[in-house]
């Protein structure tokens, strides 16, 4: 088996660990545009609480209830902030990960063309050496 087809089952590994790691940047990538929506909601949320507790004309007992509803959604938010953070770092490491994979395989890709072309200048060599032989060979029987 030559060398440039050994090196294909290499490239075919390589190529389905990029292919698992793409996908694992998708899923990544996902999480975190979902996380982002949420947080976004969350904030809208929290922010039209905020401005109907100015338009209500709520009793004291009344607004420190609502306070502590509109600081529990708070929570919610930065918690919220804190696993968008999370997501993204995730996502960057799947990225980065997946960049690593993509170059892994485009170097065996290249290795694998280097080694064809090297065992076709091999076999053109042959091959000319074979007909150099067989016309050295016809010369000579013709000459006698």
């Amino acid at each position: 088996m030559k060398k440039s087809q050994r090196m294909q089952i290499l490239i075919d590994l390589a190529k389905r660990k990029e292919e698992f790691a793409a996908q694992q940047l998708a899923k990544d990538k996902a999480k975190n545009q979902h996380d982002l929506q949420k947080l976004e909601e969350l904030k809208e949320y929290a922010q039209q609480y905020e401005s109907e507790r100015n338009l209500l004309g709520l009793s004291a007992y009344l607004t420190t209830n609502y306070q502590h509803f509109v600081d529990r959604v708070q929570q919610a938010v930065a918690q919220q902030e804190a696993a968008v953070s999370r997501s993204e770092q995730q996502a960057d490491l799947s990225m980065r990960s997946w960049m690593q994979a993509r170059s892994n395989t485009k170097s065996m890709d290249w290795l694998k063309e280097k080694n064809q072309k090297a065992e076709l200048a091999v076999e053109e060599k042959q091959e000319q050496r074979q007909s150099d032989e067989f016309a050295m060979r016809r010369f000579l029987d013709s000459s006698r």
